[in-house]
């Protein structure tokens, strides 16, 4: 593994770490404290308009976007893998068809499509996994159609085929350590992707308003109309922006330098 991969990846771990002492030592859900506070010794990043921590919620918000990032990256990697190895093998019609489909997820817009499915779909936590899961298995499908036309056209696994493989039996002997680490790597960027995906959704209201998410938190910071008269906007607004990018951006890196390790 590359030297800047396992940089990032222990940067991760102490963000997790950093984040599970806010969730286990602030309540994240009831008041503790004075109406915004500002930041001190007992709450770090002050209070919000109702008293409660913002280190807190933070922390939450932060387990509560990665659960989603996570499962949405594990629903698009399956499928997408599955999607791109049947079009590349398969070939023909149905390579065709898959292909077609692969190509419109990857040129309609997905926030729009996202907030009209949200709208119908309802606010939930398994609805913005699925949704989000829908528009990020798309890329995935199409790297391991690709890898997989390269593999097909190899002589060891025509051999394979003259010996009477099935498609099962190619993948799970000669196919998954080539196109698995390529999904792994891929499943890391639909992560953050999720995660920047679900916070926007949380700040347009299609989330499940009682889950905690940094879109929410930074959606109620901003129509607190005293924020932009006071330095409330400080720790309100500032913290789970800070964490919001500072995290995607780490994730993004994280992957890119994974995928380089891979190819290296």
């Amino acid at each position: 593994m590359r030297k800047q991969t396992k940089i990032y990846f222990l940067l991760l771990i102490l963000l997790t770490v950093f984040f599970l002492v806010g969730v286990t030592t602030q309540e994240y859900d009831l008041a503790s404290g004075g109406i915004l506070e500002k930041p001190s010794m007992e709450h770090i990043l002050g209070t919000d308009v109702i008293g409660v921590d913002i280190y807190g919620q933070v922390s939450k918000s932060y387990f509560s976007s990665m659960l989603t990032g996570l499962c949405a990256a594990v629903f698009a990697a399956v499928l997408g893998c599955f999607m791109g190895v049947v079009s590349g093998y398969a070939g023909g019609k149905l390579d065709m068809f898959i292909s077609f489909v692969i190509n419109i997820f990857l040129s309609v817009p997905q926030l729009p499509i996202m907030i009209l499915i949200g709208a119908f779909l309802g606010q939930s936590r398994a609805n913005i996994i699925i949704i989000v899961a829908l528009f990020s298995w798309a890329p995935i499908a199409k790297i391991v159609r690709a890898e997989t036309l390269d593999i097909k056209n190899s002589g060891y696994l025509k051999m394979a085929q003259r010996y009477g493989g099935k498609i099962g039996y190619l993948f799970k002997v000669h196919m998954y350590r080539e196109i698995v680490p390529l999904v792994a790597a891929n499943a890391l960027f639909v992560v953050g992707k999720a995660i920047i995906q679900e916070a926007s959704l949380a700040f347009l209201g299609l989330s499940d308003p009682t889950a905690r998410s940094w879109g929410l938190m930074i959606n109620k910071a901003i129509s607190y109309t005293g924020i932009y008269f006071t330095d409330y906007w400080k720790w309100w607004l500032m913290s789970p922006l800070i964490c919001l990018v500072s995290v995607t951006v780490l994730l993004r890196l994280f992957a890119r330098e994974f995928e380089r390790s891979i190819h290296s």
